[in-house]
This record gives structure tokens, C-alpha cells and sequence, in this order.
């Protein structure tokens, strides 16, 4: 067992986090070209740099394996950089660095799930060794160049101290970073990164930043020392400096512009620890017999206006403060969203306190508006800082359609649409294993097998897969279609009837009804066991997944056409905007999002159909009545329609009126879910999404309209 180096633990949640970033921009990267079949330069450069990157945070982390794994990686790659056309062959090195970001994700898992700081160490060492050869087969293949494994990452960063800054050639920068923001080789590391491919030469002091953690105090005593070739964009590069994160200050010492004779003249000195920039701008090496001195210190002092100017410059772009972005523990943003609903709730306690019903109180008013507006805006804050787009969740599945595509065989377009939808982050994590599951099988039983299938139905050759979103009405709709065999209605129903899961007359059940069979617990059309589950495998537990987030699936097919996924799920789980109602003593919250108008009921306008059910009559169309005291067996005294009141309401595509016996009015609620004990109990299959505490301490019970008038 390996154990976490301590000290290390503070910075783990910053590891995970800009590990696992880089590794999903690594497979964003992989699958883009290998869907071109070509490795673009920028792309390479792309992925040499995050190999770099996590070889450094690795190793600075004591994590060795992964370092060694990263490093062997960077090496092809620096071979591949070198030399771009040495590639004839691109799909072993897609198998080979896909199998590094697997096995990068499942040790990282491995260490999230550590107890008392112990992990089970994986042993790369056959993917090394398949790493090792592929570099060193790709070497062979260049054209006379054969870069060794052990020198490729020291030629690609520098392990030379910069040379005098007063050497001609060279921009020469000392960098202070923040007080206290620790680990400063990290951050030399990570700003080295960062201006690497804009500078044609680098070099920078200390040089172990990346691997020698003592070199911190070395650089809060005297700065990071860099220099880069004055033929390269000094602008850009001081911008990018400048806007590095961390960065204090900056000076530039050199602009390596000084007389070629004073260049020959002088020794190439290694610059020492301490600070040099009064030894370089009182330094003047003896001129040659050919020049006079004069123009040899005119131009020294061109120079340091030269770099005054690029500095002047630089701090007029970036006259504004620069955004800082921090990464915040989601158990932090779970406890202010509680903490939020809290206040609204304490918030709708005092002001419809019932002491001060029949009150007139004027500046108690105005204050209460007030407050109600600031909770209002704070929410509103609250709620953007977790909402987050389901662009990572849908990229993700683009790694699982291209790895069933190769074990497969199958020829098969997948589509995205939709992924800069925003949905709470709590939503966005539940959501991964869902699609997972539909995805798999869309790909595994949807697509047909047999191409010729496909073609004899007037269909393409190639499938298609589709995972798309988007908002409507306060919630979130995600399908995942394929356009393949579809579902067999016979087929479900002789399993179910085989299983002996039918709850009611064969012939009673819709199509609709019959195809959603294949979403209850151990349903499955699959004869075999396969690598991938068969459709109705795991698709309990999706629906289950998605139950918690207070959502719902269906499913909708036709056979030989293909079949739908469709998930709703509310934009957030815990304030929404609700209409309070009353039935009886019982008071109902409704969603205002799903309420498009409500109204009293003309006498006239209540109508029959041919079953005698009654019906309103609103501006030339019907529209079915549900009398929620009826659905709920409450006793109240208000039965007329012409008595209470009716709310339409919208789900689905459908629209009912809800009856009810009055309307409270508008209020914004926190939503509880029901207390565990009554989990045995169907109570959202009836209606019900959860509950909510009035301003007077009772209980309101949230109408969840999908369900109800499903």
C-alpha cells in the first residue's frame, strides 16, 4: 500500500481537480482527431504540454508511478512533435495514450477513495514498456533522428540557469509571486507552461522547479528568473506573465540589446541567486578599440527604455484588475444553498407571521420588501454559482461510442446537441451514470448488427446516436435516440409475461405502457451476457438515478425506426417559485413554471364528454377537469366548480385543470423531500414531488404536475 506524503493533503483537492480537467481535455483532443485521422500541430503541441503538466503536479505529489506513466508518454509525443510526419500509423498511439488517460482516471479514483490516507499503487510498467517501444519505434522511422527517451523531456524544458541577462539575444524577467500563496514552484512551473510555445528559446532559474519543492524559498528570496529570445513577442509574453495567476510583480532586467562587441567581450557568467538587476544596468563591459564607448552606452540606455516602454505597455492593457477564479468545495455550496433556503424560509415566517395580520404597518412593509428582494437576489446568486453546463457529462460519452464503436464493429455518427444547457451541479453528477447506461445500450442493441438490415429498411448504411438537451418550462429535457432496430412490443411482452411482471389484462396495455416495461428491475430482452448490457439491463437502476433528482424517464419507439430516451428533470432541486392553493385544510404548492393561467369557473362554460366526464370550456377549447379532492380523498366543503378555483396547468404536452378551493397566492418555497419512513408509500407516483414549511410553520405539500396528469 502507498501512502500519501504528508503535508500533501491540503493540495489534493487542487491535483484532482486540474488532473481530471486535463485528462477530459486530453480525450476532447484524441477523439476530435481521431474522428480527422490526424494529429494537427497545435494538437500535438496540446497534448505534450498536459502530459508535461501532469507529470510535474505528480511527481511534486509523491505520486511516482503516475510521474513515470506521464513522463514515457511525453516522450513519444516529443518524438511525434519533432518529427510530425513520422506518424503513418495514428491508430496505435490513439489505443496507447487513450489506455494512459484510463489508467491516469482509475488510480485517481483510487486515491479519492483512500481511507486514513492509503491507496493501492497500480503498476504501469507493461504500458510503460508498450510506451517505451512506440517511441522508440517512431524514432527509428524519422529520418535520421533517433532523440533518446531520457533526454526527450530535458529538451523540451531547459535545465540551464539563463546566462548573463546582459547577453545580447536574450529578454531576461524576474517574477515575484503573491505572499503566502505557497508552493511557488508549482506556480513557476505551471507559468513556464504557459509562455513555452511562444518562445523559440527558454530558459529559467532555479531549474528544478518541477521536481524540487525546496526551490520555493529560492524564489520568494529572489524571484523566478526567466529569459526567452528578444526576437520572440517580449509583449505577449510580459502579457501572459502579467496575467499569469499568482503573479505579484515582475521587472525585466535585460532586453539582451546590448553592442555585439560588448556581448563577444563579456563572459557568458551564470546569473547567481541574488538579485542582479543593479549589476546589469551599471555593468558595461569594456568596448572594442574600433567602437567608442558613446554609442555603445546609448544603446544600453535604448534599451532599458525599450523595456520600460514594453512594460508601460503591458500595464496600460491590463489596466483593469484581473479576474480570479477559485475552486470551491461543493460541500461548501451545499451548505450556503441550505443555508439560503434557511433564510427564506425565516424570511416567509416573519412577514406572514399571523400576529400581524390586520396590522398597518407601513415601514414594517417596505422593509419586508426590501428584505424579500435582497433573499431573492442572493438566491438567484447562489443558484448561478452551481449551475454549471452539461457539456462535460455529454463529451464524456463520446469516449463511450468510440470505444463500443472499434469492440463492436459498428459504423455509427454520434450527434450532440444542446451542451451548453445549464443545470444545477448536484443534477450534473447524477446524470453521468444514466446516460451511461443508455448510451451503451442505444449503441449495443439499437444499432442493428447487420448492415445490410439498415439498407433492406431504406435506411442509411452508417447509424446515428443522438444525446441532445434542452430548457423548457423549469426543466431540462434530455433524450438519447438511436436510429436503429427499435423495440419489439411482442418481444417485451412475452418476457413480461414470462417473468410474470404484468399487473393488469394483456390487452389493457397501451404500446407506450409496453415499452416502458423494459424500465422495471430485472427486466431484460437479452439472451446473453455481454460486455455491454443488453436494453433493460441496468435500467432500473437509470430510472432510479433519475427518480432522485426528482425527474422522469420514458421511452418511445417504433420498431425498425429506432427508440427515444426522454429524461426531464427540474433545472434545480431545492427553491422554486410555487402557487399555494387550498384544499380543504390541506394546503398545495404548484409550480408557477407549469401554471399558465387560472380563473372562476362561468357556469356555461363547464361541458361533458360522451363519458360523462366534465370538462372547461376556455376560449374554444376543452380541457379535462382534475378535482384534487377527489385525487386525494380530502373532505371540504367547497365541491361546486363555480366555487373554487381552476388552474391550468401544462406537462408534457398535455393540459388539465386543477381544481382547488382557493388561491393563497404567490410564494417562493423551499422544497423538503419526504421523510424516509414513508419511502415504502408510492407518494410520487401520485402527484407529490415533496414537501415545503409555511410561513406560519405548516406543512405544504408540491404538486408535481409531470406525475399527476402523466
Amino acid at each position: 500500500m502507498a501512502k500519501i506524503e504528508p503535508g500533501m493533503e491540503s493540495m489534493l483537492d487542487m491535483y484532482f481537480f486540474e488532473t481530471n480537467s486535463l485528462l477530459e481535455q486530453l480525450d476532447e483532443i484524441l477523439l476530435r482527431t481521431e474522428q480527422a485521422n490526424a494529429f494537427e500541430s497545435e494538437d500535438i503541441k496540446e497534448i505534450f504540454r498536459i502530459m508535461h503538466t501532469i507529470k510535474g503536479s505528480s511527481a511534486m505529489m509523491g505520486f511516482d508511478n503516475l510521474s513515470v506513466l506521464a513522463h514515457k508518454a511525453e516522450d513519444m509525443f516529443f518524438v511525434i512533435r519533432e518529427n510530425p510526419d513520422v506518424i503513418t500509423d495514428v491508430s496505435f498511439v490513439y489505443d496507447l495514450v487513450f489506455q494512459v488517460s484510463d489508467s491516469y482516471k482509475a488510480q485517481i479514483e483510487a486515491i479519492q477513495n483512500n481511507v486514513g490516507g492509503e491507496y493501492e499503487q497500480t503498476n504501469f510498467d507493461e504500458l510503460i514498456d508498450k510506451l517505451i517501444k512506440a517511441k522508440d519505434k517512431l524514432s527509428s522511422e524519422a529520418s535520421g533522428e533517433a532523440p533518446a527517451a531520457d533526454n526527450a523531456a530535458s529538451a523540451a524544458s531547459s535545465s540551464e540557469k539563463p546566462a548573463n541577462a546582459a547577453q545580447e539575444g536574450k529578454v531576461t524577467v524576474r517574477v515575484f509571486f503573491e505572499e503566502g500563496c505557497q508552493m511557488e514552484n508549482l506556480r513557476a512551473f505551471l507559468l513556464i507552461n504557459t509562455i513555452r510555445d511562444d518562445c523559440s528559446m527558454l530558459e529559467y532559474y532555479p531549474a528544478d522547479v518541477e521536481t524540487n519543492s525546496e526551490s520555493s524559498k529560492e524564489i520568494v528570496d529572489h524571484g523566478f528568473l526567466i529569459s526567452f529570445s528578444n526576437k520572440d513577442n517580449t509583449n505577449h509574453i510580459l502579457k501572459q506573465i502579467e496575467n499569469a495567476l499568482n503573479v505579484q510583480s515582475y521587472e525585466v532586467i535585460s532586453t539582451g540589446e546590448a553592442a555585439e562587441e560588448s556581448a563577444a567581450a563579456a563572459p557568458k557568467a551564470e546569473i547567481p541567486p541574488e538579485p542582479v538587476q543593479a549589476a546589469v544596468k551599471t555593468e558595461k563591459p569594456a568596448p572594442a578599440p574600433a567602437k567608442p564607448a558613446a554609442p555603445a552606452a546609448a544603446l544600453t540606455d535604448s534599451a532599458v527604455e525599450k523595456a520600460q516602454a514594453a512594460v508601460a505597455a503591458v500595464n496600460q492593457t491590463n489596466g483593469s484588475q484581473k479576474q480570479s477564479l477559485i475552486s470551491v468545495n461543493l460541500a461548501k455550496l451545499d451548505a450556503l444553498h441550505d443555508i439560503v433556503g434557511e433564510i427564506i424560509t425565516t424570511e416567509s415566517m416573519v412577514i406572514s407571521n399571523p400576529d400581524l395580520e390586520g396590522l398597518e404597518l407601513e415601514s414594517f412593509s417596505k422593509a419586508a420588501r426590501d428584505l424579500k428582494k435582497l433573499t431573492a437576489e442572493l438566491q438567484d446568486t447562489v443558484m448561478s454559482i452551481r449551475m454549471v453546463p452539461l457539456a462535460g457529462v455529454f463529451q464524456k460519452m463520446n469516449r463511450i461510442v468510440r470505444d463500443m464503436r472499434k469492440k463492436l464493429n459498428k459504423d455509427v455518427d454520434f450527434v450532440i446537441e444542446g451542451e451548453d444547457t445549464e443545470v444545477d451541479k448536484s443534477i450534473v453528477d447524477s446524470l453521468q451514470d444514466p446516460l451511461m447506461h443508455l448510451v451503451r445500450n442505444c449503441m449495443d442493441h439499437g444499432i442493428e448488427e447487420n448492415v445490410q438490415d439498415r439498407i433492406d429498411l431504406g435506411k442509411p448504411a452508417k447509424g446515428t446516436l443522438k444525446l441532445s438537451a434542452q430548457n423548457s418550462s423549469g426543466e431540462v429535457i434530455i433524450t438519447v435516440s438511436d436510429d436503429g432496430a427499435g423495440i419489439d412490443p411482442e418481444k417485451i411482452m412475452e418476457k413480461a409475461r414470462r417473468q410474470g411482471i404484468l399487473t393488469k389484462p394483456e390487452s389493457e396495455y397501451t404500446e407506450k405502457e409496453i415499452q416502458n416495461l423494459i424500465l422495471l428491475p430485472g427486466f431484460s430482452t437479452n439472451e446473453q451476457v455481454t460486455e455491454f448490457s443488453g436494453r433493460g439491463v441496468g435500467m432500473d437502476v437509470v430510472k432510479a438515478n433519475v427518480e432522485k433528482c426528482n425527474g422522469t424517464i420514458t421511452v418511445d419507439s417504433k420498431k425498425g425506426k429506432g427508440t427515444t430516451f426522454i429524461i426531464k428533470i427540474p433545472l434545480t432541486l431545492a427553491i422554486i417559485d410555487g402557487m399555494e392553493i387550498t384544499v380543504g385544510d390541506i394546503v398545495f404548492t404548484v409550480p408557477i413554471s407549469t401554471i399558465r393561467e387560472s380563473f372562476k369557473v362561468e357556469t356555461e362554460q363547464i361541458v361533458y364528454d360522451t363519458g360523462g366526464n366534465e370538462m372547461i370550456m376556455i376560449r374554444g377549447v376543452c380541457y379535462p377537469i382534475l378535482r384534487l379532492h377527489e385525487k386525494f380523498l380530502i373532505d371540504t366543503e367547497v365541491k361546486s366548480l363555480e366555487e373554487g378555483i381552476l388552474l391550468l396547468v401544462s406537462s408534457d404536452n398535455k393540459d388539465v385543470c386543477i381544481f382547488a378551493d382557493r388561491l393563497i397566492g404567490e410564494q417562493q418555497v423551499v422544497v423538503k423531500p419526504f421523510p424516509k419512513y414513508l419511502a415504502r408509500y408510492n407518494i410520487k407516483g401520485e402527484g407529490l414531488s415533496g414537501c415545503t414549511i409555511m410561513g406560519d410553520g405548516s406543512i405544504s405539500l408540491i404538486i408535481d404536475t409531470n406525475t399527476l396528469i402523466g
